[in-house]
């Protein structure tokens, strides 16, 4: 485990496989469990296993938690309240290949905010990298129809899927604002705090909309997600940070995107277009240039 921890790129495999399965059963489920009741139980479900693995360090990091409150407020309103229950309501209304699409622009939109947050710095082939891949994501968005972009027609489910990706990516640029703190009490009580803020709404959810049902679909989605989508899957794309830097975890979404395309084809039986392809090489493409060392600044 040791090594492990230390194999950036190798986390980032484990981690995109395992995220990539967040949309299969987000899509898989979206007639059975509603978004808000998902996401609760979900990380409900991982709370008590990232108190058991931070058990030794809890009461030890407290005091350096509560210095930098702030921070443990906005990063858990980011990562566990909001993102993945914008992520449910979309595939209440997109498909897990439109998902994964969207959502690699991640990269591009955390080097895009680190120049317009903190000026890091940008190269001109990093620029053309960003156009690229936002108008790959584009192509996704309008369904490579000129019509739709000139009606602004647009899906709701892939709009909520960019807010999404936009949230995450915010979220990784100011995860380097984390408290020193051991990482699985980071995840406890980021867990905690997510919940907290995510209470209010999923009592409303419950009471005016539709409740979370009690059948074996919805007991293995939530254990699904909450082991391998959360658990594993947070920690690996932390440590990642840590390692690589945000600029270069953001690279994750390129496994996310590969092992969902194929994991919905296979199991979802949805279907690849040629729209998908068109935006899909541009991401990559993008992405690519986006994220490379800069050589030259703007």
């Amino acid at each position: 485990m040791r090594w492990l921890t230390n194999q950036g790129y190798v986390l980032m495999v484990i981690t995109g496989l395992f995220w990539s399965g967040n949309a299969i059963v987000g899509r898989g489920v979206h007639e059975i469990v509603p978004p808000v009741g998902l996401a609760f139980w979900r990380w409900a479900a991982t709370l008590p296993i990232f108190v058991a693995l931070a058990w030794p360090y809890l009461r030890r990091d407290l005091p350096v938690l509560l210095q930098h409150w702030r921070w443990m407020l906005v990063l858990p309103a980011l990562a566990i309240a909001l993102y993945n229950t914008i992520i449910y309501f979309g595939l209440d209304h997109t498909t897990a290949i439109n998902m994964v699409l969207i959502n690699s622009a991640r990269p591009a939109v955390i080097v895009l905010l680190s120049y317009l947050i903190f000026h890091v710095t940008v190269s001109g082939m990093q620029s053309i990298g960003l156009v690229l891949g936002f108008i790959g994501t584009g192509v996704i968005l309008f369904q490579g129809e000129l019509a739709r972009i000139a009606t602004l027609e647009l899906n709701i489910g892939d709009l909520w899927i960019f807010v999404a990706t936009i949230v995450w990516a915010v979220y990784t640029v100011f995860l380097p604002k984390r408290p020193p703190i051991h990482p699985a009490s980071f995840m406890a009580y980021s867990v905690m705090i997510g919940l907290i803020l995510m209470l209010p709404f999923y009592v409303w959810e419950t009471v005016a909309v539709e409740a979370v049902p009690l059948v074996a679909e919805a007991v293995w989605a939530v254990l699904f997600l909450a082991v391998f989508s959360s658990v594993i899957a947070h920690m690996g794309y932390n440590r990642i940070v840590e390692l690589l830097g945000a600029n270069k975890a953001g690279a994750t979404s390129y496994l996310v995107m590969a092992f969902g395309v194929i994991i919905a084809i296979i199991v979802l039986g949805e279907e690849f277009h040629p729209f998908h392809a068109a935006g899909l090489a541009m991401l990559l493409t993008g992405t690519y240039l986006a994220t490379r060392k800069e050589t030259k600044p703007l």
